[in-house]
């Protein structure tokens, strides 16, 4: 009977032990996990933003006549009224995926975030300094989301008074 407690004794120690040192090892099992879903989220927010703006360059290299790259021409081309509607189109996707990095990355805590939030906001100034930019948001602005809309007319009002 005694070897019966004993047993008992150590199983229940044992078991102890498993509960101290197994709780520990799951909080940090369950932290990696979070950290890990966080970046694969993070990087699914980046490689989208990209494969969009990749395919917002091609559309750049198919028609160089317009002047929709982000190093402008030096001078603006005269362009036909299909090319004005086919520079409205672009930049209007072009806004687009300003708009989707506004609202994945603006006002985010995360630091790769913040991070990724800064190279989009010099991209927009340096476009919203642009007056075909300019023109073609006075046309197709007003279907974004409204916050959006709020932030673009505050960079383009601010880099409007600056140039």
């Amino acid at each position: 009977m005694n070897y019966f407690l004993m047993v008992k004794d150590i199983c229940e120690v044992l078991s102890y032990l498993a509960v101290i040192v197994g709780i520990p090892i799951a909080i940090h099992q369950y932290r990696q996990a979070k950290k890990k879903e966080q970046a694969d989220r993070e990087y699914g927010t980046y490689n989208a933003l990209d494969e969009k703006y990749l395919e917002y360059q091609s559309i750049c290299l198919e028609h160089p006549e317009l002047d929709i790259f982000d190093i402008g021409d030096s001078t603006a081309p005269t362009l036909s009224e299909q090319q004005k509607k086919e520079e409205l189109i672009a930049f209007t996707f072009l806004f687009s995926i300003f708009e989707r990095a506004y609202l994945m990355y603006n006002d985010q805590s995360t630091r790769v975030k913040k991070r990724q939030w800064s190279g989009w906001e010099e991209y927009i100034e340096s476009y919203c300094k642009r007056d075909n930019f300019r023109r073609a948001w006075q046309t197709s602005g007003n279907t974004f989301d409204s916050e959006f809309q709020k932030y673009m007319k505050k960079q383009l009002r601010s880099l409007k008074d600056s140039r």
